[in-house]
């Protein structure tokens, strides 16, 4: 039995390093390549950055995904999907075109979803049944660490060698975790992991996507995941240009979004290991209660000590919820075809999210001011809350 919990604490690490990898390179050192990319092709700012857009396509890649992991296991879905992240890097060097940056950024975020949140949620779920929120806290956590990691290297790298050669290395080590995935990765404990953990959870239960998608639990879930996720993306992509509106300076600006980093950390597990005593929905309800509070500060606060405090509440609830939306879907349908009804959630929201931060941009254009941005955003988070509340479990498929 302890071998078993060793495995299960073995494959959270394995987990970790891919968020590590995979969110840290897709998407905090994206914008350090802006510059060497722009330099060597004469493209603009605007079609660099326009590959972003096709972030959506993890939504439909993750319906193709959570099927085949379901049906098929974790093992084969990461390893082929960070094969594709993997040669996605390998062959940036050799770009001529700007198709061709596209067409590269398109392979990586269709392998995103089959070796991040599709394989966690499910393999958390199976391995640790009553300390889910911890394992889960602990394992998304890699992505802030990632963020962390790959912000401050990606420059040096570039500098030491140049931009080719650092995507080079990054394909390697997407490339690097294939023998890692394949020799820790199992779907289910070799016994019953509950009689570890000393609780009775049926790992194999759950609702089929079909029987899902004609609940209420999923309507009400879609509607709070929409208006959390709209709001919620919006938020971190304009605290930097808020405060230097408000007139603190661009360095002091930055350090502020990397202590919330750091704080997501913490979130994530702090977060996590509350769902163990209380149900998931009501702790997100008190992360977006929590960020509405941070919000009021970033607007009435000043520029004084005061403003500061918005750092550690808004870090810790907001880094908290990509810890906490698998574990919803895990309470609300079950485990047994988890990655195709995350993949359909995923498909719902991730177009809407996107469509946050332009709409704020819109919103600073009219006023001069955020504002009136983070008092809508508030709105989107009340309704989030209500319909939280609202998305009561199909079953009872995880004693609390």
């Amino acid at each position: 039995m302890n071998l078993n919990l060793h495995q299960g604490w073995s494959i959270a690490f394995v987990l970790f390093l891919c968020f590590t990898i995979t969110v840290g390179v897709l998407q905090y050192s994206f914008g350090v390549f802006v510059t060497p990319l722009e330099t060597a092709f004469g493209w603009t700012r605007t079609e660099i950055n326009g590959s972003v857009a096709l972030f959506s396509f993890t939504g439909i890649a993750g319906l193709v995904a959570g099927p085949l992991l379901d049906k098929y296991g974790s093992k084969p879905v990461m390893v082929f999907s960070v094969i594709l992240l993997g040669i996605s890097f390998v062959f940036r060097p050799f770009i001529t075109e700007l198709w061709h940056y596209y067409f590269l950024s398109l392979v990586s975020y269709a392998g995103m979803p089959g070796v991040v949140m599709l394989p966690v949620g499910k393999l958390i779920g199976m391995w640790f049944p009553d300390t889910r929120g911890r394992a889960m806290g602990f394992t998304t956590a890699g992505a802030n660490f990632g963020g962390f990691i790959f912000s401050n290297i990606t420059d040096p790298l570039i500098e030491w060698s140049n931009w080719q050669n650092t995507f080079l290395i990054y394909g390697i080590m997407f490339l690097c975790l294939i023998p890692l995935i394949l020799i820790a990765i199992k779907d289910s404990p070799s016994v019953d992991i509950s009689e570890i953990e000393g609780e009775s959870n049926d790992q194999n239960s759950g609702l089929s996507a079909k029987e899902a998608v004609k609940t209420k639990t999923f309507f009400y879930l879609i509607i709070a995941l929409l208006f959390a996720s709209v709001a919620y993306q919006s938020v971190l992509t304009q605290v930097v240009p808020h405060l230097e509106n408000i007139g603190i300076s661009r360095t002091t600006a930055g350090a502020a979004l990397g202590v919330i980093a750091i704080f997501g950390m913490v979130g994530k597990v702090f977060l996590g290991y509350l769902t163990e005593f209380i149900p998931s929905r009501y702790v997100f309800v008190g992360a977006l209660i929590a960020q509405i509070l941070a919000m009021m500060i970033m607007i009435f606060a000043g520029t004084g000590w005061l403003l500061w405090s918005f750092v550690p509440i808004y870090g810790i609830a907001f880094g908290g919820m990509g810890s906490l939306i698998p574990l919803i879907v895990q309470d609300s349908f079950g485990l047994k075809n988890f990655a195709s009804i995350f993949g359909l959630v995923n498909f719902f929201i991730l177009p809407a999210a996107l469509l946050g931060p332009p709409l704020v941009g819109v919103s600073f254009d009219a006023t001069g001011s955020y504002s009136t941005a983070f008092i809508w955003i508030s709105g989107g988070f009340l309704v989030g809350c209500w319909a939280f509340i609202m998305a009561k479990p199909a079953g009872n498929f995880f004693s609390q």
